[in-house]
């Protein structure tokens, strides 16, 4: 006779109780008062990472429905009795009542059929048929809705336990027919101590290497939150290793994590830019075996860490870190920015993301290492938020220059904006673009004649203002227009363009023009329009049309510069003047 097969540790260890169901006290507080006030519900979801008890609390429901002789536990809570018959039958895995279906591999409309056949039968043994239907989110769309009229109306004594680790995936129809129970990831030091109870039980029973508390400490946090991971993972190096006590160091070596210490040195030498002692302990993983993958990810998690007790102190009861690991790296970040750390950790996350793709996996790792250990990560953020600062600087002086009136047939060309690379170290300020067809300085004119516009404010640009708000078009008619100083109460306004002319000589725009300035100036009786050539006044002298033209545009330009709005807007946005039309 061949001797019996040995179990896995998972499997030999599983909860039998619900008082052994550790990490998920509120799920079995709950069951339990459901099943000692008999209201029991005819289906179950219980979702949750993988590892966390989901299919052991499944089977446990089934075991304390069927129980025949319920025992109290310390709580006053019924639970159940390992003793009866259907508690054994349980426990040995061939109970008929109790029927567990793999959605992974039986998904399709046949299976939820066949399962709808026989869910009519009433139980053989028990006084519940216990249906458990593995990662049932596996199921097709065809099964969900085959399976929605028996889930909301099961037959008396029947109850079905959904078990997924993604209910995203779980139409809702589901979900709205079924009490959800939300199964939690295990705290390390909660599965820590429950593989130093398995060590203790497995060493009483036989040959089992002992394992240091440092050890157990690595695999719990291997674990990630699983007792499944955490008990196979126990299970592998008790198997692989014959030395006696395990430590730290056969751990690390088998599970390819980055001790505590390596990663402390790694991430001194960064905050401490000693970039060729960074190089060497890189170049020692390597040599080692490690791959750029693995040093990235330890190395995230380190500087998580990091970055969180950098901004509390008490976070330790999140993080679940050795006391002591606590108070070093506290005592490491005491220098540091908290900037710097969140910068940090976003570059390595990147720098993880784009390993996977990358051609040379140690070299971009490697770089981006280097990059926080010159410490460019501060540079650049304080240089990105200082850029922003002047940015908000611009938009209010754009919301003050669009309070104000803006000259009409002025185009101004603005630059188009130019993305910010984070990663960039230093930015230089946008030089204003200069006008190529600005290359000489306009032809000084008359003592007597004062510029349509100033840099400064002055009563010809109050009259332009005035005109400005009584009408858009006599604006428009006096943009190149030239303006005398009042003399015996008469306002000369020089124009070249004898149809502008002719048009402010219109009954209605003088009367305008005349209120306007005697608002401005006070002592105006009449406003005189007048064009060289058609007045008293000496002819220019013949010259080139051509000539004459871009003589005029060019001095229409620099009377623009002068102008306050306009002046503004081309220091903020470094922009030019393209074209003027009247």
């Amino acid at each position: 006779m061949s001797a019996p097969i040995r179990q896995n540790l998972y499997r030999k260890y599983r909860p039998q109780r619900f008082s052994e169901l550790s990490g998920q006290e509120h799920i079995s507080r709950t069951i339990q008062s459901a099943v000692a006030s008999d209201r029991i519900s005819h289906a179950y979801m219980f979702s949750g990472p993988r590892g966390t008890g989901k299919t052991s609390a499944a089977r446990l429901l089934a075991k304390i429905l069927n129980c025949q002789n319920l025992e109290q536990s310390a709580g006053g809570l019924p639970d159940c009795c390992r003793v009866c018959d259907n508690c054994r039958r349980i426990e040995d895995m061939n109970f008929m009542d109790i029927i567990e279906i793999d959605a992974a591999s039986n998904n399709g409309v046949e299976d939820i059929r066949q399962m709808r056949e026989k869910v009519k039968y009433r139980p053989a043994e028990g006084r519940y048929k216990i249906y458990i239907i593995d990662e049932v989110h596996m199921l097709s769309g065809s099964a969900f809705n085959a399976f929605l009229k028996t889930l909301e109306e099961p037959p008396p004594n029947v109850i079905f336990v959904l078990a997924t680790t993604d209910p995203q995936k779980v139409p809702a129809t589901i979900i709205s027919r079924c009490q959800c129970f939300d199964f939690h990831s295990v705290s390390r030091r909660t599965i820590q101590a429950r593989l130093e109870e398995i060590v203790k039980l497995e060493s009483a029973e036989g040959i089992f290497p002992a394992f240091e508390t440092e050890a157990l400490a690595m695999i719990a946090e291997c674990a990630q939150g699983g007792f499944r991971d955490g008990l196979s993972l126990l299970d592998q190096i008790a198997s692989s290793i014959s030395e006696q006590p395990v430590k730290l160091e056969h751990v690390l070596k088998l599970t390819r994590r980055l001790s505590y210490t390596t990663l402390r040195e790694v991430t001194g030498a960064i905050f401490a830019h000693d970039l060729a002692q960074l190089v060497k302990l890189l170049n020692e993983l390597y040599s080692l075996g490690y791959e750029p993958l693995t040093i990235g990810r330890d190395l995230l998690e380190y500087l998580r860490r990091c970055m969180i007790l950098k901004i509390d102190d008490e976070a330790n009861q999140q993080l679940d870190l050795p006391a002591e690991q606590a108070i070093e790296i506290r005592k490491q970040v005491a220098g540091l920015q908290v900037r710097y750390l969140i910068g940090a950790v976003s570059r390595v996350e990147r720098a993880l993301m784009n390993i996977r793709s990358s051609f040379q996996a140690r070299i971009l790792l490697e770089s981006e290492l280097i990059r926080l250990g010159l410490g460019d990560e501060i540079f650049s953020s304080e240089a990105l938020e200082k850029r922003i600062e002047q940015l908000e600087q611009k938009v209010s002086a754009l919301r003050k220059i669009a309070a104000r009136p803006v000259m009409a047939g002025v185009h101004v060309t603005v630059p188009r904006a130019v993305s910010v690379d984070p990663s960039t170290p230093a930015l230089r300020p946008v030089q204003p673009a200069v006008s190529p067809r600005i290359s000489a300085p306009p032809p000084p004119l008359p003592d007597n004649v004062v510029p349509m516009t100033s840099r400064q404010s002055d009563p010809v640009l109050d009259f332009r203002n005035a005109v400005a708000r009584r009408s858009n078009v006599c604006q428009a008619l006096l943009v190149n227009a030239r303006v005398k100083k009042p003399e015996d109460g008469v306002l000369i306004i020089v124009l070249e363009q004898a149809f502008a002319a002719g048009k402010l000589k219109e009954a209605k725009n003088m009367s305008l023009l005349t209120e306007a300035a005697k608002e401005v100036f006070g002592n105006v009786e009449t406003v005189s329009i007048r064009v060289p050539g058609a007045s008293s006044e000496s002819s220019p002298p013949p010259v080139d049309h051509r000539e004459q033209i871009a003589k005029l545009d060019e001095q229409a330009r620099q009377k623009l510069l002068q102008k306050q709005s306009i002046a503004d807007a081309i220091d903020v946005f470094g922009g030019e003047i393209v074209d003027l039309e009247e």
